[in-house]
C-alpha cells in the first residue's frame, strides 16, 4: 500500500508578475484642420486595456501606472511644443486608458508623423513591477 500525500507540489509559487495589452483601441489617429487652429482628439480614441497576471495579490491586487512619452522633438522640420501636446492625461490609474485626449496644430506644409509611446507599469502588493509600451502612431494634417 502507498502512502497518500496531499498538498502543493514544492517548489511551486506565485507565477512571475507579467502584464499584457489589448491593442484593439489603437487605431491610427489623425487630427485634421486649417493650418494654426486647435484639433483634439476624442475622449477614447485612444483605448488600450492593461491586464496584470501572477505575483502577489494577497491584498489589494495590482496597481496601475500609465504614462506617455512625448514626441521626439529632434525629428527636423517638427517642433513637438507647436503641433502636439496632451490636452487631457486621463486616467491614469486604472487597468483601462481611454481618456486621453491630444490636442495638434496642422502646420502648412506636409504631415507631421509622430508615434506616441504609452507605458503601463503595474505594481503587485509585494511592491513588484512589470511594464509593457507600446506605440500610438498620430498623424497631424492641414486641410
Amino acid at each position: 500500500m502507498f502512502p497518500i500525500v496531499s498538498g502543493v507540489a514544492m517548489g511551486q509559487g506565485a507565477a512571475a508578475l507579467s502584464i499584457s495589452l489589448n491593442r484593439e483601441g489603437l487605431d491610427p489617429l489623425a487630427l485634421i484642420g486649417p493650418a494654426g487652429s486647435n484639433q483634439d482628439s476624442a475622449e477614447g480614441a485612444i483605448a488600450v486595456t492593461a491586464s496584470a497576471a501572477g505575483g502577489d495579490t494577497s491584498g489589494d491586487g495590482y496597481a496601475y501606472a500609465w504614462t506617455l512619452s512625448e514626441p521626439d522633438a529632434d525629428e527636423p522640420g517638427f517642433d513637438a511644443a507647436d503641433q502636439l501636446s496632451v490636452e487631457t492625461a486621463g486616467t491614469q490609474t486604472a487597468a483601462e486608458y481611454s481618456t486621453l485626449i491630444l490636442r495638434g496644430v496642422p502646420a502648412a506644409g506636409p504631415p507631421a508623423e509622430v508615434e506616441q509611446i504609452l507605458t503601463c507599469t503595474v505594481t503587485d502588493d509585494a511592491g513588484t513591477t512589470a511594464a509593457v509600451s507600446i506605440t500610438q502612431p498620430v498623424t497631424i494634417i492641414a486641410a
